[in-house]
């Protein structure tokens, strides 16, 4: 049974992975379209250009928490030391 949940859990740490470079490229297309548009003066934009940067980084650091859960139960399951 804890095997079956590692191996869930590291699907959906792959997941994670996988879809950090479109979190990224949603952040960029928004700034474009920001820009394209002038939709913001360009104090806004500098305003949003950094906010959207950091938030596409909540999903890398959502991303190394997986990866650290995963291997915390990996290790709880196949023996860490006792």
């Amino acid at each position: 049974m804890a095997v079956a949940g590692l191996i869930m859990m590291g699907m959906a740490t792959l997941f994670s992975f996988i879809t950090l470079p479109v979190e990224y490229d949603a952040s960029n297309r928004a700034l474009a379209w920001l820009k394209n548009r002038n939709m913001v003066t360009q104090s806004e934009y500098k305003g949003s250009e950094d906010a959207l940067k950091w938030a596409a980084r909540t999903y890398l650091v959502a991303a190394i928490g997986s990866l650290a859960t995963l291997v915390y139960w990996g290790l709880q399951v196949f023996g860490g030391r006792d």
